[in-house]
């Protein structure tokens, strides 16, 4: 798969003291720490495992992008190049306090940045029904809801598929 292991500046400043989000690509030490994430931002029954995780991380069509600040891992997404052109963002993870400061714009525009490098014209998601903080967010981001998939988080929680045209 195409990487370029590139860094850059998120523009914004999350916090009058605190310095400019850092977007990177995903490296194995930074695994524990995106596993503690995942935990804190989704509850223990639609969390990954660190099993899932470490399998995600690990595909060879997988794509982990890394925000940093000060030096400190605050979120990550991750997404998978699937056949005929499509992506799947997996997860978006924010740490609580980095939240509603840009970082999870920035995130899922640098993997969108990594989905077009790999020829990817369609990008999809799933989000819980129940989410519509996070549905709003990935429509500013440019998806749109497509269909309901019922009972898709442990066939307790239905989910909103979203898709975006990548351009």
């Amino acid at each position: 798969m195409p990487r370029h292991g590139g860094e850059r500046f998120h523009g914004g400043m999350s916090d009058a003291n605190e310095g400019p989000v850092l977007i990177r690509d995903y490296h194995p030490a930074d695994a524990q720490r995106l596993y503690q994430i995942d935990q804190v931002c989704f509850p223990g029954d639609i969390a990954f495992s660190r099993a899932e995780l470490r399998f995600c991380l690990k595909h060879p069509h997988s794509i982990a992008q890394i925000a940093e600040q000060e030096g400190r891992i605050v979120g990550f997404a991750l997404g998978r190049v699937e056949p005929e052109g499509a992506g799947h963002v997996l997860t978006l993870d924010v740490i609580p306090e980095a939240r509603r400061r840009g970082v999870g714009a920035a995130l899922l525009a640098a993997l969108h940045e990594e989905f077009m490098r790999c020829n990817v014209t369609l990008s999809i998601l799933e989000v819980d029904t129940s989410d519509s903080g996070a549905r709003r967010f990935y429509e500013r981001m440019g998806y749109e809801c497509v269909e309901t998939i019922r009972g898709y988080y442990n066939n307790r929680r239905d989910a909103f598929r979203m898709v975006r045209f990548m351009r």
